[in-house]
């Protein structure tokens, strides 16, 4: 008997078209299903979407694979219809086809003859594999009907996709309700509709929805003659209309509360990482206060609250809330405890203290061990509030380990660059050498030095990088903070990043301009540094041959003319080629400007905030 013979109620026959399976692979195009987890079909007759909707899930879900289910709820306003949806999807249906696929597979008989088990038609392994796949589709099925007319239909829950084939003379009744689902929580919607919907909207309710599709930027397509060959055939052109609301923003009702009452505004907050220190004082204590206070709030409101939302209406001990409140990892987590308060003020004091040694203006200034040195510091600092003061003590801190450490930075730089890979013969070149005082064979670095770079350029064949700008600014940066000390912000600032950046994305390597010198990186792995500075270059020679004891007590305190014979022995082979006054006028020239070349290098971080204590 046919399908059509048995619908009851005459709104199911009239609206009665089942989806055809083209029809059906166009509508579910393009969806994402990892994203998929609960679908509604509100018109869902004998279940045509939802197989195709699970066919698709199980074939391009990688969480199927992981036995996760798919949850579709589905509505039908006929009987019988319901009456096949829950044959199909409701567990009859599976049974039947376990035991037919145990017919199938004791069909096999094992042949003595040949040695092998064989079937006893060609076309019993095909009929295999098509239960086998069937049963899958419904093992990742979980089906449940949950109401009849989709235009009485509440419901508080969540779809992920709301797939359907409503009847053609009311189908935008049908989407117009679809919307209003979505519309509370975000998701797509895939429905199929009588074309003349959209090409005609001579009522409100069509004007209503077009207005509503041209908001949510849906696509249309249209299909002539796609039920031409369906069950129940009509030439009547369809749209396909493919709709995805966008999440509703949230907002927090406590957090806009503080916020206000401590005057902060969120939509003008730049990155953290960028602000300059003096906005990034004034402000972000401020947010770890508003921060620390909603989240108190919010764990005393659920404690408030657990009485309310609990699972059962008995007092057992294991009555849990609905409802769990957690602080840090979900792996971490008490069921039905509250929060505790002291732990979530770690986590928020560990996310602020991140957030101070990441910003640029605080911590730019620090050579990459004492960065890295005060990031390692924050799993303590949680300890510590986050409050002007006591980022005030971490800033002396740094300014006085700085001070302190330009010395040892300059002097290990110096190390670094003249004898750390001095044994590589290309960077022989690197170093001048000459008799030093009271000490033969010193040196000092040249105009141009070679180091290795390994890890600059990728190995990779598929990368488009011309190089790691991250490596390349990591092997320059320590160099030029060095050249920063002893130059006192003489020289105009240069974003080395934005430099570095820059030559990356045009694919320049050669000659990089950056502050004091010009840089060349070639694939075999080294880096050449060409000084342009030279006066700045003498000034760093000079301060590493005094801190070494190389050159004279006296030196640039005195003139050429009244130093001893050794004595200028040394100059003339620290500033010339050793022979006898080949050093005189470059040495004359440091005297001259001694104020410059002799006088100790300090920097201190860029003043902050006095706090409010």
């Amino acid at each position: 008997m046919n399908t059509m013979e048995l619908i009851s109620t005459g709104e199911a026959r009239e609206g009665f078209y089942p989806t055809p399976p083209q029809v059906a692979n166009k509508l579910l195009e393009g969806i994402d299903w990892d994203r998929v987890e609960n679908i509604l079909e509100p018109s869902a007759g004998k279940g045509d979407l939802v197989k195709a909707a699970v066919k698709k899930y199980v074939l391009n879900s990688r969480y199927s694979y992981y036995d996760r289910q798919v949850h579709v709820d589905a509505v039908e306003i006929d009987p019988y219809l319901r009456s096949i949806l829950n044959y199909e999807f409701c567990g009859q249906r599976i049974k039947e086809l376990y035991v037919r696929k145990k017919q199938l597979d004791d069909s096999k008989t094992y042949d003595c003859d040949r040695h092998e088990y064989v079937w006893p038609s060609e076309d019993i392994p095909m009929k295999l594999r098509e239960t086998e796949l069937e049963i899958k589709h419904l093992e990742r099925l979980w089906f449940t009907i949950v109401h009849d007319d989709f235009l009485t239909f509440q419901s508080r829950k969540h779809y992920d996709l709301i797939i359907m084939n409503p009847p053609f003379a009311d189908g935008d009744a049908h989407l117009l309700k679809a919307l209003e689902l979505q519309r509370s929580n975000g998701g797509l919607i895939r429905c199929v509709l009588n074309a003349e919907t959209i090409r005609n909207p001579y009522t409100n309710r069509r004007k209503v929805l077009q207005r509503l599709l041209a908001e949510y930027k849906a696509e249309i397509s249209f299909l002539e003659g796609a039920f031409l060959d369906s069950e129940r055939r009509t030439d009547v052109a369809v749209a396909i209309v493919k709709v995805a609301i966008p999440q509703p923003k949230r907002n927090s009702v406590i957090f806009e509360r503080l916020q206000k009452a401590a005057k902060v505004d969120e939509a003008a907050q730049p990155d953290v990482t960028e602000m300059t220190v003096a906005d990034f004082m004034s402000q972000i204590v401020t947010r770890f206060n508003v921060e620390v206070d909603a989240g108190i709030e919010l764990i005393r409101e659920y404690e408030a609250m657990k009485p309310y939302i609990l699972e059962h209406f008995n007092d057992s001990s294991y009555n849990y809330p609905a409802l769990t409140l957690s602080t840090g990892e979900p792996s971490s987590m008490d069921r039905g405890r509250t929060p505790s308060i002291n732990k979530y003020i770690r986590i928020v004091r560990g996310k602020y203290w991140s957030a101070l040694f990441s910003n640029k203006e605080f911590v730019g200034k620090l050579t990459t061990n004492l960065r890295e040195k005060y990031r390692e510091m924050v799993d303590r600092l949680k300890d510590y509030d986050f409050t002007l003061y006591n980022i005030q003590q971490i800033a002396d801190q740094m300014n006085a380990e700085m001070n302190q450490g330009i010395q040892d930075t300059i002097v290990a730089l110096f190390d670094k660059l003249t004898e750390e890979h001095s044994w590589y013969p290309e960077m022989q070149k690197n170093i001048h050498y000459y008799n030093g005082w009271k000490t033969n064979k010193v040196h000092k670095i040249n105009s141009k030095v070679i180091i290795p770079i390994s890890g600059v350029f990728s190995s990779y064949s598929w990368s488009k990088e011309t190089f790691n700008v991250y490596e390349a600014e990591s092997r320059i940066s320590d160099i030029e903070k060095v050249f920063d000390f002893l130059d006192g912000n003489a020289t105009s600032a240069v974003d080395l990043h934005g430099v570095l950046l820059r030559a990356c994305q045009e694919g320049q390597t050669r000659n990089i301009p950056c502050k004091y010198f010009d840089v060349t990186l070639y694939k075999k792995g080294t880096m050449h540094i060409k000084f342009r500075n030279l006066e700045l270059l003498d000034r760093f020679n000079i301060y590493c041959g005094r801190k070494k004891n190389w050159l004279p007590p006296n030196y640039g305190r005195t003139s050429y003319a009244n130093m001893t014979a050794e004595e200028r022995a040394v100059v003339d082979g620290f500033h010339g080629d050793g022979s006898e006054g080949a050093g005189e006028s470059a040495y004359q020239a440091v005297v001259a400007k001694a104020a410059y070349f002799l006088a100790e290098p300090t920097k201190k971080l860029p003043a902050l905030m006095a706090p409010a204590i």
